[in-house]
């Protein structure tokens, strides 16, 4: 059972829950909340009690009711990261936007609420793992879902 993050866009509380399908839970809380509400990322873990209990406890002074938070989106990436966690990701992640002036590629972020460089994040299963770039080739890849690709081919 996964562990997620989700921002409440006005109010910037960030809510740690767990729950079987986090996309449902979503459209549930988001029924009774006026703001939008952004996933921002979620993690599977082994013991899923364990670990929400243990960040409640880490975050505890900065609790706002119940299990919402006013913690900074630094706080949630350290824990994604200790996780090899996941991101939200918009569907056109790492589309081609515009070239600098040296002509190298400028691409679109990964996630809204975090800008991410290649080898921090996979834009293809949003893992924190990031593509690794393999020694001579020019390739990346990710361990998580084992993409393999050119970094001219991250847009296709």
């Amino acid at each position: 059972m996964p562990i997620y993050f989700l921002k409440d866009t006005v109010r910037k509380k960030i809510k740690i829950g767990r729950s079987k399908n986090v996309q449902q839970r979503i459209r549930d809380l988001q029924t009774g909340n006026p703001s939008p509400l952004q996933l921002m990322g979620w993690m599977n873990v082994n013991d899923e009690v364990k670990v929400e209990r243990r960040l409640h406890q880490t975050y505890q002074d900065w609790c706002e009711l119940g299990e919402w938070f006013n913690i900074d989106s630094c706080e949630v990436l350290t824990e994604l990261k200790r996780e090899n966690g996941f991101v939200g990701t918009p569907k056109n992640s790492y589309e081609i936007v515009g070239y600098d002036n040296d002509a190298i590629p400028e691409y679109l972020g990964v996630c809204e609420w975090q800008d991410f460089e290649i080898y921090e994040c996979c834009p293809y299963c949003a893992c924190l793992c990031g593509m690794h770039e393999q020694g001579d080739t020019g390739m990346y890849h990710c361990i998580n879902c084992g993409e393999f690709r050119h970094i001219e081919s991250l847009s296709e």
